[in-house]
């Protein structure tokens, strides 16, 4: 294992574990463990492979997430199973293991644009209800308050929206819908979360988290 949270295998190869959230990774030891890649995608720019891996029979980011030892991260051009991911974060998150246990990584309130605004220039989850939906020329505007100026806003890009769609997230399935969202907030009328992988944006049944 690496400091940067990257694991080096046996034959010099760099990984990053796809579907992870690299900053929140606390990995175990795995020295000297039987590890398969699975589905790597070209390197990235700093040389680690993104892909998948099983370490002696289990899907580690499996493990990791359903023990709290990851937060999710869709990413372009990782492949994932990000449905089972996400309820192994979610159990995790309920049974406060790991990560889950430090209020650092709450989950923030996507109606409450302060909580959202604590977590800026860093990777976070929100959870809140759609009030409004807008669309531009290039930009799909997803709003959890009426003042865009102000409140929380997701912005997907409008050439990606079909992809949107066909994951059942359209405007007229998400106006009005409770949601977790995650991505990296910046602060741009208001806080706001660009996003280009319908996997984070996950429709939740209220009082489920």
């Amino acid at each position: 294992m690496r400091d940067d949270n990257r694991l080096t295998l046996a034959d010099g190869r760099v990984v990053q574990i796809a579907g992870l959230d690299l900053a929140s990774l606390r990995l175990p030891a795995l020295a000297g463990r039987d590890a398969i890649l699975l589905s790597a995608a070209p390197p990235d720019r700093h040389g680690a492979l993104h892909a998948g891996l099983y370490v002696e029979g289990e899907d580690l980011a499996l493990v990791l997430a359903s023990q709290g030892r990851a937060r999710i991260r869709p990413i372009p051009g990782e492949e994932a199973c990000y449905g089972q991911l996400m309820t192994a974060e979610e159990n995790a998150r309920k049974a406060r293991l790991g990560l889950w246990a430090d209020p650092g990584y709450a989950i923030a309130d996507a109606n409450a644009s302060e909580s959202v605004a604590r977590q800026a220039d860093g990777f976070a989850i929100l959870r809140g209800r759609i009030q409004h939906i807008g669309m531009t020329k290039t930009t799909v505007w997803i709003d959890f308050g009426r003042v865009w100026r102000e409140d929380v806003t997701l912005a997907v890009p409008r050439k990606q929206w079909s992809r949107f769609e066909a994951a059942g997230l359209g405007q007229a399935a998400l106006t009005g819908s409770v949601v977790r969202a995650r991505g990296v907030v910046t602060m741009r009328d208001g806080p706001r979360i660009d996003i280009t992988e319908p996997a984070a944006i996950e429709r939740i049944a209220p009082g489920s988290d």
